[in-house]
């Protein structure tokens, strides 16, 4: 689980939702909302459509917020980012979904550039 300054409120959820920008993944669909002022925060849904069983939805959310806390000190801030997590990442090991995370945070330029690492 994310500390809570990372944990996107459940209002937030439903703006980005409704007004967020889309990346698709086979994995997972990042709506996110760029240009805001706090630290970027992030929330997972996993819908029972999914999978009937909470182990197996807990699980796949589990490995998809311990790959974004991983990033979390080479991300930019200002972002809200919503993943809605789909059946094919139920299977997955942590080393496909965190690469699958990692191209997902790529494309919408939420990691920082190598200078503004050493910065």
């Amino acid at each position: 689980m994310l500390t809570r300054q990372y944990r996107l409120p459940r209002k937030g959820i439903d703006q980005v939702k409704n007004n967020g920008r889309r990346f698709y993944s086979p994995f997972f669909t990042v709506v996110y909302l760029p240009e805001r002022e706090t630290n970027s925060q992030f929330a997972f849904v996993i819908s029972r459509r999914v999978s009937k069983k909470a182990t197996a939805r807990n699980r796949t959310r589990r490995l998809i917020a311990g790959s974004v806390r991983e990033l979390l000190a080479g991300l930019r801030k200002g972002y809200w980012v919503v993943f809605l997590v789909k059946k094919l990442a139920l299977d997955q090991s942590k080393e496909v979904l965190s690469g699958a995370v990692k191209e997902a945070f790529n494309r919408i330029n939420l990691l920082k550039s190598d200078e503004e690492l050493s910065s």
